[in-house]
């Protein structure tokens, strides 16, 4: 019922911003953007979110997590085949460094809650690949369409995905609870409506996919830290430690490494 309120409830407040800013048109998509639109709703919002939530239930959050942010790793995969992206070796150190990050991060170095499930790490990983697959998914729709209207088309997919399994008209009294609607419409229309606009906007200017979902990591580094200001959760030395190295990560994607084989690889011109 969460996942289904988020993606639901964000579905207003981004339709009245796509018309407000461009109009009746802007419910207009090709027949490309709308496949890419229901294969991001229904496995990278809606299967992916069904998926770690029982990935947590069946080993925990911290192993879940982990197997989550796999993404990065599954999404420069991708990235060489789909869109023939190189790697250099900088490149795959910060692949490295936020993986270890994470799992520094999410554990707080005690590995003794890392739970084995067969089913639950394989859901885990799933959910790691249908991460990094939105990435992918996102930048080869964003070609063609509309930012904005791939986001509201892919929530429409994804709240019909999750209705499926939350079946909301069995629980109307939940939307009666001035709690959870606060939490509801707070979540909707940051995570759900602001963060997808972005996203996607983000994927229509040209980033790189490889670079996307390790710069999109930085939400876990923003949960953690709004666990300590809003649940009274604790985080110890290793943990800052994990979330220096995420960052450190982050940086280190995104600076631009000369290669050294091309620079001296130059002809001199004779003066």
């Amino acid at each position: 019922m969460t996942a289904f309120a988020g993606h639901f409830l964000a579905l207003p407040p981004l339709l009245l911003y796509l018309l407000a800013t461009r109009g009746i048109d802007g419910l207009k998509i090709s027949k490309k953007g709308l496949l890419v639109s229901i294969l991001l709703g229904v496995l990278t919002k809606g299967i992916f979110k069904l998926s770690l939530d029982t990935s947590m239930v069946l080993v925990g959050i911290a192993t879940s997590t982990i197997l989550m942010y796999l993404a990065p790793v599954w999404t420069a995969i991708m990235a060489v085949i789909f869109f023939k992206e190189k790697f250099r070796g900088y490149q795959i150190f910060a692949l490295i460094l936020n993986l270890i990050g994470c799992t520094l991060m999410v554990t707080g170095g005690n590995f003794t809650e890392l739970n084995i499930s067969g089913i639950g790490l394989v859901l885990g990983l799933v959910a790691g690949f249908l991460y990094g697959l939105s990435t992918i998914l996102g930048k080869i729709g964003t070609s063609g369409d509309h930012s904005v209207t791939m986001a509201f088309y892919m929530l429409v997919f994804s709240a019909i995905t999750t209705a499926i399994f939350a079946k909301p008209w069995d629980q109307l009294d939940v939307f009666t609870n001035s709690t959870f609607l606060l939490w509801a419409v707070t979540g909707a229309v940051l995570s759900g409506t602001v963060a997808n606009i972005l996203f996607l906007t983000g994927l229509s200017m040209g980033i790189d996919a490889s670079k996307t979902t390790i710069v999109a990591s930085v939400e876990v580094v923003v949960a953690t830290v709004a666990g300590v200001f809003l649940l009274n959760e604790q985080i110890n030395l290793v943990g800052y430690i994990g979330i220096i190295i995420m960052l450190a990560s982050i940086v280190l994607i995104n600076i631009n490494i000369p290669n050294p084989k091309e620079t001296t690889g130059k002809a001199i011109e004779p003066q």
